[in-house]
Parts: structure tokens; C-alpha cells; sequence
């Protein structure tokens, strides 16, 4: 009797060690789906598509704003200090488009580059820099 209880005993564990690691299987993979997910959309954005031509005389300004947006890409939405730091940047950039261009340049550079932005999470955090931009007074490169 002591055997044959031992033994359904036995048998529950190790279907629910079986269900366990099937469920663990599951969320690993739906897991590497949404990091693949999220390397294309990162793949997918050209930093290229913002040609320094739409920046005229400006390839520093060019330059800066390409780099803001690729460690908007790589940045730690988790972490308000970088999403601050971030939003300050980008707000700076915005500044300086309208300083060295007008206002309806700048907002059309940050249109084409919303558009082709994928990642929701960025393009809320370039948002938010461009509209702090707007007050801005100055332009600090």
C-alpha cells in the first residue's frame, strides 16, 4: 500500500515537473520573441534617413541629433534619470533646429523623424523633448 502511494505520489511531481518546465519553455520563448521583436524595429530605423542635407550647414547639429536618438534607442526606459537627461537633449536639439533654421524646419525635421520612429516608447520620450524645446530660449551645443 505504502508502495503504490509512494509511487501516484511520484507520478503527480513529475507531471507537474513536466508542466512546469512546459510553461517555462513557453514564457522563455515568448521572451526571445519580443527581444527579436525589438531588434528589428531597432534594425529598421535608419539613422541614415535623417540626411544632413535637411540640416544644411549644420553637420554638428546633424551629428548630435543622431546620437541623441540612438542612445533614445539604447536607453533604459526604467531609469527616470536617463529618460530626464534624455528628454533634456533632445529639447537642446529641438532648441538648436530652431536657432540655426526656423520653427517650421525644425518641426518638420521632428515630424519626419517621428514618422519613421517604431518604438512608441522613443517616440513619446522625442515628443516630450521637442515640446520642452519649444521653450526653450537658447541653444546650448
Amino acid at each position: 500500500m505504502k508502495i503504490l502511494l509512494l509511487a501516484i505520489i511520484a507520478g503527480f511531481v513529475l507531471t507537474g515537473c513536466d508542466s512546469a518546465n512546459n510553461m517555462i519553455d513557453k514564457a522563455q520563448e515568448a521572451a526571445n520573441q519580443k527581444v527579436e521583436s525589438l531588434q528589428k524595429k531597432i534594425e529598421s530605423f535608419n539613422l541614415e534617413s535623417l540626411n544632413s542635407e535637411l540640416f544644411n550647414d549644420a553637420p554638428a547639429l546633424a551629428a548630435l541629433l543622431t546620437t541623441t536618438v540612438n542612445d533614445a534607442l539604447n536607453a533604459d526606459f526604467s531609469n527616470v534619470a536617463e529618460m530626464e537627461t534624455l528628454k533634456g537633449r533632445i529639447s537642446n536639439v529641438y532648441a538648436c533646429l530652431v536657432e540655426q533654421s526656423s520653427d517650421k524646419t525644425a518641426q518638420d525635421i521632428m515630424q519626419e523623424l517621428l514618422a519613421n520612429m517604431n518604438n512608441a516608447d522613443v517616440r513619446q520620450l522625442i515628443q516630450s523633448g521637442v515640446d520642452a524645446g519649444k521653450a526653450k530660449q537658447q541653444c546650448i551645443l
